[in-house]
């Protein structure tokens, strides 16, 4: 009976798509002397929903577009050099063919086509809130490997990598916590539903580059559009949607830290794009890494498929999913209380190289003037990790007017804890394992109507469910004392949304106004292997959560000046294990969370201009933003608690960040492109988590630069180098006596640079050579105590086709 009615459905909806007259779209991508811009790729965005359709370009520049419904679209074409077309505003109507080329902007700076500001595509010359693109030909350039690494270098990020490749990372943005930056993939989010917080943190250091097109960076809130674990932005990763000829790549690459990598994608399309299709693979081998005390495996694929049964409709599928092992260290230590002093933040001198190396082996070894020892080598001590989030959408232009979508997302995700007894430190007596494994089920439905030209409206239906469980076992001999336990809870959501955008002044005003409803509903947890907690305890949904955003932006075209502000108010809501968490030791559960824990609460503002100049080869942006935290969930000692509770979750105050960032960008002439910027953040906690009161926000830079040059030395030869600069910052992961003490550490100075060369080998074929050199300094740092890589490099190649 479902399916019959979902058919009788679809055919209804699709009824007037059919019937709906169709249009031509071609053109050239021209450069400004008039010549043919062969192998372009030319996208084409519906401006009112979310459709998109992609082409290439041939041997005369020439591409086209068929059986495209009326509607309005932005145009762009971008190609694998410096030089790209801005995008243009096309309208298609009564049936008609239409042309439209393509100029390449030479020497000149372009804008791009963007999704994440307004959940639908706009210029980012449009956009009222701060956002940053990051491309595959600029990844390409940089030759990056990672989702982490790809956003190293935006301003207001703090990306903190816990050693070499695949090792665990954090990011931090405009100086929040980890928590508060959410991350998409194709627009919906990816979270872990068995983190403590309930986001993706705990598989960042897992994602591999394999399918990208692009990363889009929201700067500022995206609560209203996005929902929980996004008050300080949204990083969105957008997978390559295939089409065209059929293309890809075949490569390898290795070198330093015993490192080899190896890739395969494949795209295209099939009935003049009917079908679109992209698919790549990737496995990652890091033998020793930094000092050699690390491994890492890991394995990942992406793919995407859509299928456009009539011109205005598409039933798309998204795939991405890791496998990886990775060995975990023993975390870093503080010194004796004889080599720290009494009082106030710990200066932090790390243990002598020599000394490390005696440490790792489990030798005797002397502390010197150390305050601190790195990450020390276990042997039997590994994570083994699972995720996989697969994306089903039917995408519809219903009318010339609207469009709708309907998507179900699925995040299952698993982290194997496995430890022995070898390694320093504390070590269980057995081996062991704890497992946390989480599901996400995600289904949205949104539609987008264009009331008038200047007037788009949306409005949509979220339903969410969330299961979090974590059993814990080991190898106990001894059956009647073996551990073997699990904890499990669900809870589901429903959620309202709509937003309103304004293209006024003949659209050098933007106005976009949006606002979020959403209520929570939890289930009783399960407990096996020990007594159950929470007894009696009534187990409501958390209260509801309110939220709104405003953007603007008005475009002076005479000045070429661009004045934007963005604000409104972000939640976070508890998670499974905030509300229900528990730990198991000596047979027993011992409960940390609370089920009374209300949402996080959120304001921010921020604004700024962007500002562009010398005939658009420069452009300057700068940016204020201010955020502060009025409640929060944290963990804490805890007095006469209901539960029994010693220590555990609560809310309690916030903090307060706000700071300045600011960026340049350049083409002084056609073969080069400078990307500059610098990043000032103060950010303080209202009730300090560590001993003698510091308040300083832990792992925060106050002061960041970095800098990206590219220069195409020759049509073949390409050299790109990269730097990035931070001040000093405090880390709060050293317990010492009674608590955690304030340490503070050195900030990077970390130099990349890459070089290739592409040599030609058919019409549509080439090989790519290209080394990349990490820490080109070789200045020695750590992140929070752990050792990070000196100086390293890889070469490799690439068969494109």
């Amino acid at each position: 009976m479902n399916r019959v009615l979902i058919s009788i459905l679809l055919t209804t909806l699709g009824a007037s798509a059919q019937n709906a007259p169709v249009h031509r779209l071609s053109g050239r991508v021209l450069d400004p002397s008039g010549a043919a811009v062969p192998g372009a790729s030319v996208r084409l965005y519906d401006r009112d929903g979310s459709q998109q359709r992609r082409a290439a370009t041939d041997e005369q520049g020439a591409y086209r577009f068929e059986r495209v419904p009326a509607g309005e679209f932005l145009l762009e074409a971008r190609t694998s050099g410096l030089d790209q077309a801005s995008p243009v505003v096309v309208r298609l109507s009564s049936g008609q063919a239409q042309v439209q080329d393509l100029k390449l902007e030479i020497g000149e700076l372009s804008a791009r086509v963007q999704v994440t500001a307004a959940a639908t595509p706009q210029s980012t010359v449009e956009a009222g809130k701060a956002l940053d693109v990051v491309d595959a030909a600029e990844l390409e350039r940089r030759e990056e490997i990672s989702f982490t690494e790809a956003v190293r270098l935006v301003p207001g990020l703090r990306v903190q990598q816990l050693g070499g490749p695949g090792s665990f990372t954090r990011i931090q943005m405009r100086g929040l916590r980890a928590a508060d930056t959410g991350v998409l993939i194709d627009g919906v989010r990816m979270r872990d539903a068995a983190s403590v917080q309930g986001d993706a943190t705990a598989y960042l250091g897992d994602l591999q580059l394999v399918d990208t097109d692009r990363i889009e960076v929201l700067r500022g809130l995206g609560s209203s559009i996005y929902g929980t674990n996004a008050t300080a932005g949204v990083i969105n990763v957008v997978t390559d949607q295939g089409g065209g000829r059929t293309h890809g790549e075949i490569g390898g690459e290795g070198g330093g830290l015993g490192l080899m990598r190896g890739l395969a994608r494949v795209a295209g399309g099939v009935k003049n794009d009917r079908l679109q299709y992209s698919a790549g693979v990737a496995h990652l081998n890091v033998n020793g890494g930094v000092d050699g005390v690390e491994s890492v495996r890991n394995t990942s694929g992406q793919g995407y498929l859509l299928w456009r049964p009539l011109a205005g409709a598409s039933l798309s599928g998204r795939a991405w999913t890791t496998w990886s092992t990775v060995g975990v260290n023993s975390s870093p230590a503080a010194a004796p209380l004889a080599n720290l002093p009494a009082t106030g933040t710990i200066r932090a001198i790390p243990l002598a190289p020599e000394q490390a190396r005696l440490a790792d082996r489990g030798l005797p070894f002397q502390w010197g003037n150390a305050t601190f020892s790195p990450n020390l080598f276990d042997p039997d001590s590994r994570r083994v990790g699972r995720m996989a989030s697969t994306l089903l959408q039917w995408n519809q232009q219903a009318g010339p007017r609207w469009n709708y979508r309907v998507s179900y997302q699925n995040v299952n995700s698993r982290r194997d804890n496995r430890n022995g007894a070898a390694g320093s430190g504390y070590q269980p007596l057995y081996n062991s394992s704890s497992v946390f494994g989480g599901q996400l089920d995600t289904v949205q439905a949104r539609a987008d109507a264009a009331l008038a030209r200047w007037n788009v409206l949306s409005a949509g239906y979220e339903w969410e469910r969330e299961f979090y469980e974590n059993p814990s076992s080991d190898q106990n001999p001894d059956a009647a004392s073996r551990v073997n336990a699990r904890a499990a809870a669900a809870q589901h959501s429903h959620a309202a949304f709509v937003q309103d955008q304004f293209r006024l002044l003949d659209e050098r005003l933007q106005v976009t106004l949006s606002g979020r409803f959403q209520n929570f509903r939890m289930s009783q947890p399960e407990f096996q292997g020990g007594a159950p907690q929470y007894a009696g305890v009534k187990f409501e949904g958390a209260p509801d959560a309110y939220t709104g955003d405003a953007a603007v932006s008005y475009f002076l075209p005479r000045a070429s000046t661009k004045l934007r502000a963005h604000a409104g108010n972000g939640f976070r809501s508890p998670t499974l294990y905030e509300r229900l968490g528990t730990s198991f030791f000596w047979g027993e559960f011992s409960p940390l969370g609370d089920p009374r824990l209300r949402p996080e609460r959120t304001v921010s503002f921020d604004f700024g201009m962007d500002q562009y100049f010398g005939n658009s080869r420069y452009r300057a942006s700068t940016t204020y933003f201010y955020t502060r935290l009025q409640e929060v969930i944290g963990y804490t000692g805890l007095v006469n608690d209901p539960f029994g509770r010693w220590g555990g979750y609560a809310n309690m105050g916030g903090g307060l960040a706000r700071g300045v960032e600011a960026m340049g960008e350049a083409r002084p002439w056609r073969s080069l492109l400078v990307t500059a910027s610098y990043t000032y953040t103060n950010a303080d906690e209202r009730q300090s988590a560590l001993v003698g009161g510091s308040l300083r926000a832990i792992r925060v830079f106050p002061h960041m630069v970095t800098l990206v040059a590219t220069q195409q030395v020759t049509r073949r030869l390409q050299v790109t180098a990269d730097f990035l600069g931070a001040s000093d910052y405090v880390s709060g992961s050293f317990f010492v006596g009674s608590g955690s003490r304030p340490y503070e550490f050195a900030g990077p100075r970390k130099l990349d640079a890459a070089v290739s060369y592409t040599l030609p080998a058919g019409e549509t074929r080439s090989v790519r050579f290209y080394a990349r050199v990490e820490n080109v300094l070789n200045r020695r740092y750590f992140e929070d105590g752990f050792r990070t890589p000196g100086v390293w490099a890889v070469g490799g190649m690439k068969v494109m086709f």
